[in-house]
């Protein structure tokens, strides 16, 4: 089965977020199927959420998905949990449809409410979901827009391909990577992504969360707020290949809790403002191959401070080239062990003091078990190899 949708023609027709969810929806029930969509802008109001078994289509960069501008508002009265409502001091550019965060200052991470408004009444906003704790005016409670722009819960073998995802970072408030990111799976299963870009959006690029068998693949996400590329809660198996990660305000590629068994493979991680790749929290038998890892303004390879039960061990990386980063090339904190690198580059390119990364590779003092193995390691001003690592050549 194959949906059209369009701005001006197709089986449905319009330039927001409706017609697209219409068409999933319809293919859903079908049992499966593509939706194709048109060249053109579509605003979307809330999230496009993906159905089991759906392809979502586009053109490439002309298909453009762009969130709507985000409107926000301090709380009048508390908003409790288990509510549907909240009352706003300023309900301007809020509408039926919108999809909106409610927190505070005590809230963030899973503990943020993402939910749809179902009506505007004067000041009160009704909303499709309870609240998931107490959130306090005296506590900065806050209710903005903010959603995925492309979301994918509690589904199977669905795919995106060739989307252009953006953000408009400019309008809008940061949505935290638990809930949200341009592009968001959860307690998803044997999906694709490929061949699409998240730029200028407020949160995360591509977040996975309590994922299995995620491929990622030929994607592109650049000039985000938050963390590039980050899989986490617990996501076994996935796949991330031959993407770009770059000009981002985090990492380019996080680690979260649990990242298990993947494989992440001819990518490139370049000129974010955090660390290139980021590891930690029970994140381990994970393979690195013919990445690059590059200009990132913190370390090229970070593994974080974690307790020896929880880190980030039995990690390989290979045949990747870790240059020209701030810091270190490879730095391991915390109890790590069991690390692999085999047949990489590591190295600043340039000479004097414009040489930032300092160190090629890092151990701790409660680093166990690291080897480097036929590396080529060179022109670090402070050391190529620092701390208990074995070298082989």
């Amino acid at each position: 089965m194959i949906v059209k949708v369009g701005l001006d023609k197709g089986d449905f027709v319009g330039d927001t977020d409706l017609p697209i969810q219409q068409a999933v929806d319809a293919v859903g029930v079908y049992g499966g199927g593509t939706v194709e969509l048109a060249r053109g802008t579509y605003t979307l109001y809330n999230s496009v959420h993906l159905q089991s078994n759906v392809r979502l289509v586009g053109s490439g960069p002309d298909t453009v998905l762009r969130k709507c501008g985000g409107p926000r508002s301090e709380f009048a009265v508390d908003a409790d949990y288990g509510q549907k409502k909240v009352t706003v001091r300023d309900p301007t550019g809020f509408r039926a449809g919108m999809g909106v965060v409610v927190t505070d200052d005590r809230a963030g991470g899973w503990h943020d409410t993402l939910a749809a408004i179902t009506l505007v009444q004067g000041n009160v906003l009704y909303l499709d979901r309870p609240f998931l704790t107490d959130y306090a005016s005296a506590a900065a409670g806050l209710v903005f827009s903010a959603f995925p722009l492309v979301a994918g819960i509690d589904l199977d073998s669905a795919s995106i391909e060739g989307l252009c995802l953006d953000g408009d970072r400019s309008s809008n408030l940061p949505i935290n990577g638990c809930i949200g990111g341009g592009l968001y799976l959860y307690r998803a299963r044997r999906c694709r992504i490929a061949d699409s870009v998240v730029q200028d959006f407020a949160g995360d690029g591509i977040s996975l969360q309590i994922t299995q068998d995620i491929l990622v693949e030929g994607c592109e996400v650049k000039g985000i707020t938050g963390l590039g590329l980050h899989p986490g809660t617990g996501s076994a198996r996935p796949v991330v290949r031959n993407c770009q990660s770059h000009d981002n305000d985090g990492d380019g590629l996080f680690l979260c809790w649990r990242v298990q068994e993947g494989r992440f493979e001819n990518n490139q991680f370049l000129n974010n403002r955090g660390h290139g790749i980021s590891v930690g929290h029970k994140d381990t038998d994970n393979l690195f191959l013919g990445n690059t890892i590059r200009g990132n303004k913190l370390h090229g390879i970070y593994f974080r401070d974690e307790t020896p039960a929880n880190a980030g061990s039995r990690n390989s990386f290979r045949q990747n080239i870790i240059e020209d980063n701030h810091g270190c090339g490879v730095c391991i904190d915390g109890p790590t062990t069991d690390l692999v690198f085999e047949e990489n580059t590591i190295r600043d390119t340039r000479s004097g003091d414009a040489r930032t990364q300092r160190v090629g590779i890092r151990a701790g003092q409660n680093a166990v078990r690291v080897r480097a193995v036929r590396n080529h390691i060179e022109n670090h001003p402070e050391a190529d190899v620092q701390g208990e690592v074995s070298v082989e050549d």
